[in-house]
């Protein structure tokens, strides 16, 4: 978009432009010099403020005092009004083609023959005013001048293209910047749902580890600190490195598997390098969290699969779990998954490409990401 401080050029063009409409017409004369001689009279110059002066009126004046402000009624009548008073006044007729032309024709007058244009010829003027058979010039109706009307019309049209123009472009920018808005409260919104669901669980399976006195108490309580470290510090953030995302889901895992009996079996693995690689930060948790809570049993045989890959740049997931448990009265893990996959609109804007599959017995989800 062109600034602001450089309009004054597309103004200087735009007058350029409007100066040669007249000069053209007037090029027509037989002397190739007229149309300069035209830029060096006043009157052309008087004819140019008058147009200038209807220009940025009408921009500066007019439309956001009436049009803007919807008072079409007035804002007609100004025009109808301006356009009776150049028909009247008929700038370009009198202001070129007749005080211009009145101007040239007294510097170009000269003395002539003063019987004849050449010698031994006799004068072709018209005769005597005395002479018997002299006629007045036959009088000529008023002429409309169509050039008048029409530059008249094309400074008006395009004062308001250029304003409503630029109405727009503003209109379309605040709408912009309030989709923006929009887009980071939904954010926030989504956080503060996946983070406490997320912590209860997790202080719920270390719970069952004090009260059984276990030895992976502490340790489990550490893993825990780092990653509440990680989610009040860290993922408030669009994108977070995606090295610390990858230690946050290490933790959960290893907090996850102090529950799980000889029935589940775990299989997660990373591969890649990760580092200068960027991601919205606790978008694989969510499936993550799913996978544990839909996929452990202790009276079924399941397996839980994960696996983070980086490959040039993008980045690959892929987590399966065999359905165990019916989600039949609990809906917050359909509204978790349902929240990332808005998160993921916004944040990635279709840079990313989602698969998740549920055919009853297990539960797939392949997710590529292009790294941040």
């Amino acid at each position: 978009m062109l600034k602001a401080k450089h309009l004054w050029i597309i103004h200087l063009l735009g007058w350029v432009l409007f100066m040669s409409l007249p000069l053209t017409i007037v090029s027509r004369e037989p002397r190739a010099d007229f149309p300069l001689t035209v830029l060096q009279s006043g009157w052309f110059w008087l004819f140019f403020v008058v147009y200038a002066a209807l220009f940025y009126g009408n921009l500066l004046v007019l439309i956001p005092k009436l049009f803007l402000k919807q008072y079409y009624a007035a804002y007609t009548a100004v025009f109808v009004g301006l356009l009776a008073l150049i028909y009247i006044s008929q700038p370009f007729e009198k202001l070129i083609f007749t005080k211009f032309r009145q101007e040239q024709q007294g510097r170009e007058a000269r003395p002539g023959p003063p019987h004849g244009d050449f010698p031994g010829e006799r004068p072709s003027g018209p005769p005597p005013g005395n002479a018997p058979h002299a006629m007045p010039p036959p009088e000529r109706g008023r002429a409309v001048d169509f050039v008048s009307l029409t530059l008249f019309i094309v400074v008006w049209a395009v004062a308001m293209a250029i304003r409503i123009s630029r109405e727009w472009r503003q209109s379309e920018r605040r709408a912009i910047l309030s989709e923006a808005e929009k887009a980071h409260a939904e954010l926030s919104f989504f956080k503060a749902q996946i983070n406490p669901h997320f912590l209860f669980n997790t202080l719920n399976n270390i719970y069952a580890l004090a009260v059984g006195n276990s030895t992976h108490t502490a340790p489990s309580i550490l893993k825990l600190s780092q990653m509440m470290r990680y989610i009040t510090e860290e993922a408030t953030e669009n994108y977070v490195p995606l090295e610390d995302e990858l230690a946050c889901l290490e933790n959960y895992v290893d907090l996850q598997k102090l529950r799980l009996n000889a029935k589940t079996s775990l299989e997660f693995n990373v591969k890649g390098q990760p580092e200068g690689i960027r991601i919205a930060p606790l978008i694989l948790m969510t499936f993550v969290e799913n996978a544990f809570k839909y996929g452990v049993s202790n009276h079924r045989e399941s397996v839980i699969r994960i696996a983070v890959e980086v490959v040039d740049g993008d980045i690959r997931f892929f987590c399966q779990n065999r359905v165990i448990e019916r989600q039949n009265g609990d809906e917050r893990s359909g509204v978790g998954i349902l929240n990332t996959q808005k998160r993921l609109d916004l944040l990635y804007n279709g840079a990313y490409d989602l698969d998740i599959r549920n055919d009853g017995g297990t539960f797939t989800v392949n997710l590529k990401l292009s790294g941040r």
